[in-house]
This record gives C-alpha cells, structure tokens and sequence, in this order.
C-alpha cells in the first residue's frame, strides 16, 4: 500500500480525537456504536495526518518515542475533552437543579435502587446547547480547538 507510511500519523490524530469525542456530548458518542464510531474519529484524524507526518519524517522515531507520543497525545486530548466538556455538563447540572427544586428526582432521593437519575430539564439544556453550538458557530470551531 503506498499510504502505509501514514498510518502512524493516523494513531498519533486519532489518539487526541478519541478522548475528546468520547467525553464532549456534541460528538454524541453515546449514541453512536461499533465500527461507526471508530470511522468517526479516523476520519477526523485524517486532516492532520499530513502535517504530523511531515513532523514525524523529518527524523528518525523508535518505537518507544512514537508510544511516548501516543500517550503524550491521550493525556492532552483527555484535558481537552474535559475543558470543552464542561460547559454541556454545566447545562446539564443546572438542568438537574431545577429538577430537583421541582421534585422531580424525589423518587430517586427517596428509593436510590431506582437508577439513575434522569433529569428531564438536565437534558433539555444540553440538547439546547448542543444546538446553539451548532446553529451558531459549527462543530468547525470545536474540531479546530482539538487539532
């Protein structure tokens, strides 16, 4: 294959990407599965596949470096994930707030072996969100600050 010489450049993207899609609720990953959701993130990771490898084919890499990489890649896409995240959780707490001044969740206080909390306002203000992220600026902004 003549484009086996990116695929490390596609692990290094893809190690960023998978972080931030699987924890920020606009990618909605929780409702995507399988082979899907890993096409997904692959095909995010091919944008800076090219620049990462002109990087990596400037010198000479060993195994353990790339790995190192790898990781270095999860950790940042980890924080990432969590700061672009925090806004949708905001949203959705607060949502989980007014479900609980309501009584809502009185249930759930009352009798845990319920399950989980399901915090119809909490939801209503992250879909919200999730729409004023896209009608206004685009997921191009979001996919942006993860590159």
């Amino acid at each position: 294959m003549i484009y086996l010489e990116y695929l490390s450049s596609v692990l290094v993207g893809m190690a960023r990407i998978y972080p931030c899609a699987i924890l920020v609720p606009a990618f909605l990953f929780q409702h995507i599965r399988g082979m899907l959701r890993h096409v997904v993130v692959m095909v995010m990771a091919l944008i800076p596949a090219p620049g990462i490898h002109a990087v990596l084919a400037a010198e000479e890499y060993s195994a353990l470096m790339i790995s190192g990489l790898v990781f270095k890649e999860a950790a940042l896409g980890i924080f990432l994930g969590v700061l672009l995240a925090m806004p949708f959780w905001m949203f959705e707490s607060v949502g989980a707030l007014l479900d609980n001044q309501r009584g809502a969740l009185a249930g759930g206080q009352l009798n845990p072996s319920l399950g989980p909390d399901a915090t119809p306002i909490g939801h209503l203000f992250k879909q919200l969100v999730i729409y004023l992220l896209i009608a206004v600026l685009g997921l191009s902004v979001l996919t942006q600050l993860i590159w």
